[in-house]
């Protein structure tokens, strides 16, 4: 058995929790030649019915998981907050798409890869009234050109395409938005919608820290910003924030201006 799996009764306790329901669970492929692996189709708990020998049965299911039907999907759900997969396949049954629970069901083990980068971003987000705020140190892509003009649409419509969502072991948890680009007028960032939700006109402190040469170590600026536009992915599970800064010192306006390329 590895690592990662279930042990029998693990498995047992698991089956029995997705029978008596209310579990939502999301389907993708894992065909990686086609373009629908990079969005899960979510399936809420009353689109889908537990049989006692491990098959789901989906009702109304998503229009789009018909295109799963005869292949390999990987079916993830939440068991007391941890997360949990198996592989297997969809086939079809007369009533509709099914499911089989395999023998194997797996903890979801997260990719960490952390690298240092000159740049840093913290955005302070406002939780819940009398919740107090939350600083989250904003993730970094070296494939994108964050000073550069010419790129920023680009990159906006790169993250939404191509950006494959990170796996989440545990409910609930943060996947820090990445910030894809920075000029005087404001800042773009790309964010998972399962964590973090921008919406228009939400308004944020952040300090960005730019390196500098030696003997000097950073320079640190503190704005304010608000979300000027949002564009979301198709499948409704990334976004890009399109922010304006509203508070800025003249001189950290003309550091930015020079950054510009």
């Amino acid at each position: 058995m590895a690592e990662n799996d279930l042990s029998g009764i693990e498995r047992q306790l698991v089956l029995q929790y997705l029978i008596d329901g209310n579990v939502p669970i999301t389907v993708t492929s894992e065909d990686k030649t086609e373009s629908s692996h990079i969005f899960p189709v979510a399936v809420r708990a009353e689109q889908m019915t537990v049989l006692d020998q491990g098959i789901i049965l989906l009702k109304n299911p998503p229009e789009n998981i018909k295109t799963f039907e005869g292949k390999n999907v990987r079916v993830q759900f939440y068991f007391n907050k941890v997360g949990l997969y198996f592989v297997t396949k969809m086939k079809r049954v007369s009533s509709g798409p099914a499911i089989v629970i395999p023998a194997t069901i797996q903890r979801v083990t997260e990719r960490v890869e952390v690298k240092p980068h000159p740049f840093t971003a913290v955005l302070y987000y406002a939780l819940q009234k009398n919740a107090g705020d939350l600083n989250i140190v904003c993730q970094f892509d070296d494939s994108y050109a964050l000073f550069s003009q010419s790129d920023k649409n680009n990159a906006i419509i790169r993250y939404l395409a191509d950006t494959p969502q990170e796996d989440v072991a545990l409910q609930g948890k943060i996947i820090p938005p990445t910030v894809l680009h920075i000029d005087q007028e404001g800042i773009t960032f790309g964010a998972d919608k399962r964590t973090i939700s921008f919406s228009e006109g939400a308004e944020y402190a952040l300090k960005l820290g730019f390196p500098l040469p030696k003997p000097l170590k950073e320079r640190e600026i503190y704005v304010t910003c608000m979300v000027h536009q949002v564009f979301t992915d198709d499948a409704g599970t990334k976004c890009c924030a399109i922010c304006r800064y509203t508070s800025i010192k003249e001189e950290d306006l003309r550091f930015l201006s020079d950054c510009r390329r």
